[in-house]
């Protein structure tokens, strides 16, 4: 079949933003889970696989679907809630979807520099939360908030200090948020 006639020409261009910040491969995993393209249960049992449970494997109250694993779980909230504590930001909205969440961040009342470092962070939030799914999943292995913070917060630090001209940012002050970008 001709790629013409796969795409939908009519349809509105992702306004999805690459943050250089982030690594590519969190950043086109949350550009696939926008769009409920990440391999969710839901996901695959919409595409004819025999799933007969499609509830999430980590709190069991809702259907697995990207936006609910990513942001509605119970436990992307707590991870969520201790984010925003850490960037001194107001608590997100979780009852949006992933674009809801993002175009909050991006609305923030902060400088262009420290917008794009919380951007890179609700990325690699996002990443993890789905690793930490996959370890339930696949692994029985759940981290608590508390570890899963310490991997954002190292993840994200490695990202700035490797992939922005921010190279001087402490890990101290990074951990800390106390950035003057």
């Amino acid at each position: 079949m001709a790629l013409s006639r796969q795409l939908d020409l009519n349809a509105p261009a992702s306004d999805f933003e690459w943050n250089r910040w982030a690594t590519n491969k969190s950043l086109m995993f949350v550009w696939r889970a926008m769009e409920e393209r990440i391999p969710t249960t839901t996901a695959l049992k919409n595409r004819g696989l025999n799933i007969p449970d499609v509830t999430c494997g980590i709190c069991g109250a809702a259907e697995e679907t990207a936006t609910h694993i990513l942001i509605q779980c119970n436990f992307a909230k707590r991870t969520w809630e201790a984010v925003a504590d850490w960037l001194h930001i107001p608590l997100l909205n979780t009852e949006g979807d992933i674009k809801d969440l993002l175009v909050e961040l991006k609305e923030l009342q902060r400088c262009k520099n420290e917008k794009r470092a919380i951007h890179a962070v609700a990325i690699q939030t996002m990443w993890i939360l789905w690793k930490n799914r996959n370890g339930k999943i696949f692994s029985n292995k759940q981290d608590d908030v508390q570890r899963i913070m310490m991997e954002i917060k190292e993840a994200s630090y490695q990202g700035v200090k490797t992939r922005s001209k921010f190279r001087l940012v402490s890990r101290q002050e990074w951990w800390d948020f106390n950035l003057s970008m």
